[in-house]
């Protein structure tokens, strides 16, 4: 059975086949991905574009130190993480490649404001024409449309004078070029019906004619329109809002500009998809997710510093939990329709890896060596805890205990199996034997226990608990064949009125914490706390390793949200809303 998800004191955000068929489904190809992910939290991404040659990508970001959007560029096969092309304390937004796809055009509110010119390899940016935004090209490269004062220019990309698309409207904007720059999408608006309409204007002459898009399309069901793309055949791409909804949608144009019949969906996402381009029979887009995935820090040798910002290991919306880590191994916990699965990643291969469904469940732990892992069956409090390998040739499990707790650390000989019963008014925490099977107890309470975590060395228990309703403190005890007291335990925090974790660094004496330092809300504080190698009394206070953003946040779920640490590496669940560029 699949666990209901807990909530305390905050709320969270949240095969077996015979060998040969193995071998045969291992070396089939994976049929090719449609959609695949380009940027992965560079920031809020906006208006992304391909170069001509489809090979690289341009787009705004706000990313983290950022106060202002800049323009980043990147590689589109995903080879190399993108890189900011301006950086300054001006907005920069709405990129354009130049047809040879040597310099990008953008907008800047720099003095004077206008459309700029910046080498896409680097350097510095030139006006281009002031006073002007929002640059598109034409596809043929001979034509540049831009924006000024509210309504949209048409010029020769060589210069030369200007004229106004559609010079009888007061609002013109939003252009998209058909694929055979012969025709001109334009969305308008009047003083006397802000109702955005469509216009199709002639690329080298003056015929326009007003089209029923957007009458239409309102018939259908839509409340939002804005036409992002102009696809072969007379698709057109547009971000669309149903209801409260909104995604990509397409709709074919017949010679008349009258919708050939219903829109349907442009991208998979049934919600968050924005903002499309199209070049080079290929469409990028912005998706924006809300949801929790797993990310690594990295830490020197030391434990005691930070070296990068969170990377991901893994992508999508889905409800994951459970994780663990090992030898370039993860397993988790995913919503895989109405239930639970155990999946398995490698990890060598970041997010473009493919994850492994091991079978239906949620609770689970990886072996240090990444051979095997211990999964649950069961619900929470009655749970039977099995062993199974990763080898491809046995195909069985062993059970290890019948209603015995939840799997949640392997000794890091492999040989122990921390368990943790987690029932209101009788919380347990035992090591099992792998060998022996016998489970000897290490700490019987009426207490709230949350967060057990074995030290490397397996000698030592650290866990929070409760020690007044609703206040919260850290301990630490020793492994010992004797239940221990609470005489025994060790405080190594001060008593707190917030939850907060508590887990074992790659080192016998050095914790770790996430905690909102005393502030409420979100556990945005990584903490380091130094332990005397003998009494386990702290060193002096914690010092802050790392605060995460506001818009990447640990999980609060001390069952959810459990913690590895594999050697210079702490893997955790971290969720929020993310905005990242796409292709398709």
């Amino acid at each position: 059975m699949v666990p209901v998800k807990c909530h305390f004191n905050c709320a969270r955000f949240g095969l077996l086949f015979a060998s040969v068929w193995w071998l045969i489904a291992c070396s089939k190809s994976s049929p090719p991905q449609t959609e695949r992910q380009l940027t992965h939290r560079v920031g809020d991404a906006r208006s992304p574009v391909l170069s001509r040659d489809g090979m690289s990508i341009a787009f705004a970001a706000v990313a983290p130190g950022y106060t202002n959007p800049q323009i980043w560029v990147g590689r589109a096969d995903g080879s190399a993480p993108p890189r900011p092309l301006t950086n300054d304390e001006f907005k920069n937004y709405d990129p354009e490649f130049s047809p040879d796809g040597r310099s990008i055009y953008f907008t800047s509110t720099r003095e004077p404001q206008g459309i700029y010119l910046v080498p896409s390899f680097g350097g510095a940016a030139v006006l281009a024409i002031p006073n002007a935004y929002s640059a598109r090209i034409s596809p043929d490269g001979r034509t540049i449309l831009y924006g000024n004062g509210g309504k949209v220019v048409r010029r020769s990309l060589a210069g030369g004078e200007s004229a106004l698309l559609l010079p009888e409207v007061d609002n013109s904007y939003a252009p998209i070029w058909s694929p055979d720059a012969m025709h001109i999408l334009v969305t308008t608006s009047t003083a006397k019906n802000r109702e955005p309409e469509w216009w199709i204007v002639g690329a080298s002459s003056s015929e326009s004619r007003k089209i029923s898009l957007g009458a239409e399309l309102r018939q259908q069901g839509f409340n939002y329109v804005a036409v992002n793309g102009w696809l072969p055949e007379d698709w057109i791409v547009f971000t669309g809002k149903q209801g409260e909804t909104q995604t990509l949608w397409k709709v074919q144009l017949n010679s008349d500009g009258r919708p050939r019949g219903k829109a349907v969906r442009a991208t998979t996402d049934e919600q968050g998809d924005s903002d499309a381009s199209f070049t080079a029979g290929k469409m990028v887009f912005c998706r924006t997710e809300v949801g929790m995935n797993f990310w690594a820090l990295e830490v020197d040798s030391s434990g005691r510093h930070v070296n990068t910002v969170p990377s991901p290991l893994t992508l999508g919306s889905g409800q994951k939990g459970q994780q663990s880590t090992a030898e370039a191994k993860l397993l988790y916990s995913e919503a895989n329709g109405d239930r639970f699965s155990l999946f398995l990643q490698d990890l060598k291969y970041g997010t473009a890896a493919k994850k492994q469904k091991l079978r239906d469940g949620f609770f689970s732990v990886l072996a240090p060596e990444g051979a095997q892992y211990a999964y649950g069956e069961g619900t929470k409090e009655r749970l039977n805890v099995y062993l199974k390998s990763l080898s491809w040739w046995p195909f069985w499990s062993t059970l290890l205990c019948e209603n015995c707790g939840m799997p949640r650390q392997f000794s890091s000989d492999a040989k122990e199996l921390l368990l943790w019963v987690d029932t209101p008014g009788n919380q347990k925490l035992s090591l099992l034997d792998l060998d022996t099977r016998r489970i000897n107890p290490l700490i019987s309470t009426t207490r709230e226990l949350k967060a057990p975590s074995l030290s490397r060395d397996g000698h030592w228990l650290s866990f929070v608990a409760e020690v007044e309703s609703g206040r919260w403190q850290a301990f630490v005890g020793p492994v010992s064949s004797n239940v221990l007291s609470t005489s025994d335990w060790i405080p190594i925090t001060p008593v707190s009125d917030t939850y907060f974790l508590v887990f074992w660094s790659g080192h016998d004496n050095l914790l770790y914490s996430l905690s909102s330092h005393g502030q409420g809300g979100n556990l945005r504080f990584l903490d380091a706390l130094q332990l005397d190698a003998v009494s386990k009394h702290p060193l002096g206070p914690t010092t802050t390793l790392y605060e995460f953003d506001e818009t990447l946040v640990p999980g609060m779920d001390p069952i959810w949200n459990n913690i590895s640490v594999d050697r210079d590496r702490i893997v955790l669940e971290l969720g929020g809303v993310a905005t990242d560029v796409w292709i398709k």
